[in-house]
C-alpha cells in the first residue's frame, strides 16, 4: 500500500513536470551545478568511503573503476549540465505537420514518456545523469542505484532534490529506492511507469528483461570488435587499437577482439602486441565471446572482410563494433552487413558515449531497435502525440 501511495505522488509529479517549460527545466539545471559545486568536497568524501568499503571486500580493480567519482569526475557533470541547457527543449516539436482535405491540421508533437524506473549498478555519476536528462525532458524519475554506491547516491540524490525545492518542482520528480527488493515490485508497476532502463551485469539485466511488465531499455552486455582490412592505414589501426583498449577498459564500449586481415598479420600484429604487453595488456587467442571489462585483448587472423563479417554477426552484443580499411567497398560492406548500436569507421570505439554524440549524457546505451537505439538521450526519453486542430469538423 505505502509503495502505491508513493506511485501515485510520483504519478502527479510527472504530471505536473510535463506541464514545466524549458527556462524552468534549465533553472533546475543551473541550480543542480552550484549545489554540486557547493557541495564537492562532500560527494568526495562519500566516494572515498564507498571505495573503502568495496576494496575491503577485495572487489576487481574493473569495478573500483566503474565506482570511482573524482575531482574530473565531477567537473565532468558540471560540463554536461551546461551543455544540456544550450540543447533545445526536447519536448513540444513538431515532427510532421500536414493540412488533410476536409481542413483539419495534423499535427505530431513529441511529449514526455512519462515515469521512467532506472536501474543501475557502480557508477554514481549515473545519478545526476537520470536526474538532468529525466527533468528536461520533463520526465519524472525513479532511481535505484547500487548498494555498492550508496553513500555517494545518497550525498547526489539530496543535491538533487534540493534544486528541485528550490525551482518550485515536487521531490517527488526525483525518487530514490534504496531496496533491492522492491525492484521485483517496480518492474509489475505498469500503471504507474512507462519506460524501465537497466544499467549493470549481464545477469541482473536479463532478469529484470523477464520479470518487467514494463518496456525495458537496456544493454546485458558490451566489448567491441575491430576488424583491421589489409587495405587499413597501419599506424592509424594502432593507435585506434590502443586507445580502445586502454583508455578505459572498463567501459562498454572499449575493445575486446582484434580481428586482422591474414596479408597484413606477420607485418602487423608483431609490434602492435609487443606495444599491447608493455602497456600491460594480457593478449589473448580465444574468449570471442567474453566481455573483458580490463586489460584483456584477444586476436584473431581472418581471411578476408567476409570472414571478419560472419565472427561479428556471430559474437557481437549488438552495442560497438569497428572497421580500420581504406577500401571504401569493403567499408560499404561492411557497414551494411554489421548489425549493431553504432559502427565505428577509422576511430576509436571509446567515442560510444552520449556526451561525446553532443547529448550532455546519456541514460545508458540501448542495444534493442525499437524506440531507440544507441546512447539514451533527451529525444530518445521523448514519445509523441497526434494533435488535430479544426473547426467544427464531423466525420460523414
Amino acid at each position: 500500500m505505502e509503495m502505491t501511495k508513493i506511485l501515485v505522488q510520483i504519478k502527479k509529479s510527472s504530471i505536473e513536470l510535463a506541464q514545466v517549460g524549458n527556462d524552468k527545466k534549465n533553472k533546475f539545471l543551473q541550480i543542480l551545478g552550484t549545489i554540486l559545486t557547493r557541495n564537492k568536497k562532500k560527494i568526495l568524501s562519500a566516494n572515498q568511503k564507498d571505495i573503502e568499503e568495496a576494496l575491503k571486500k577485495n572487489i576487481s580493480y574493473t569495478f573500483i573503476e566503474r565506482l570511482k567519482l573524482d575531482k574530473k569526475g565531477i567537473d565532468r557533470i558540471l560540463e554536461s549540465l551546461r551543455t544540456i541547457q544550450k540543447i533545445k527543449d526536447p519536448v513540444g516539436r513538431i515532427l510532421e505537420e500536414r493540412r488533410l482535405t476536409n481542413s483539419l491540421l495534423l499535427r505530431k508533437l513529441t511529449v514526455p514518456i512519462g515515469v521512467v524506473l532506472v536501474i543501475y549498478e557502480s557508477r554514481p555519476e549515473v545519478t545526476i545523469d537520470v536526474s538532468v536528462l529525466c527533468i528536461k525532458s520533463g520526465n519524472a524519475a525513479i532511481l535505484k542505484g547500487g548498494l555498492e554506491a550508496s553513500n555517494t547516491n545518497r550525498v547526489l540524490h539530496g543535491c538533487v532534490q534540493e534544486a528541485l525545492e528550490k525551482v518550485g518542482l515536487a521531490r517527488e520528480t526525483v525518487s530514490f529506492i534504496q531496496a533491492r527488493s522492491d525492484i521485483g515490485r517496480l518492474v509489475k508497476q505498469n500503471k504507474y511507469i512507462d519506460l524501465v532502463i537497466a544499467r549493470g551485469g549481464y545477469k541482473m539485466v536479463r532478469k529484470i528483461q523477464n520479470r518487467s511488465k514494463i518496456p525495458v531499455l537496456a544493454h546485458s552486455a558490451g566489448g567491441a570488435r575491430i576488424y583491421v582490412d589489409q587495405s587499413a592505414d597501419l599506424k592509424k589501426a594502432e593507435n585506434i587499437i590502443i586507445n580502445a583498449k586502454i583508455s578505459k577498459p572498463s567501459a562498454c564500449n572499449s575493445l575486446d577482439t582484434i580481428l586482422v586481415h591474414k596479408d597484413i598479420a606477420k607485418k602487423f600484429l608483431p609490434p602492435l602486441i609487443k606495444k599491447l604487453k608493455l602497456l600491460n595488456v594480457e593478449v589473448r587467442r580465444n574468449n570471442w565471446n567474453k566481455e573483458f571489462l580490463d586489460l584483456i585483448v584477444s586476436i584473431k587472423i581472418v581471411q578476408d572482410v567476409n570472414e571478419a563479417i560472419k565472427f561479428i554477426q556471430k559474437y557481437s552484443k549488438l552495442h560497438t563494433e569497428g572497421i580500420v580499411a581504406k577500401d571504401k567497398k569493403v567499408i560499404k560492406k561492411f557497414i551494411a552487413s554489421i548489425d549493431t548500436a553504432a559502427l565505428f569507421v577509422n576511430c576509436s570505439t571509446r567515442f560510444h558515449d552520449g556526451g561525446v554524440f553532443g547529448m550532455g549524457a546519456e541514460m545508458g546505451i540501448s542495444t534493442g531497435k525499437l524506440h531507440a537505439r544507441g546512447p539514451v538521450g533527451l529525444k530518445e526519453l521523448t514519445s509523441y502525440k497526434w494533435v488535430v486542430y479544426g473547426y467544427g469538423q464531423i466525420r460523414n
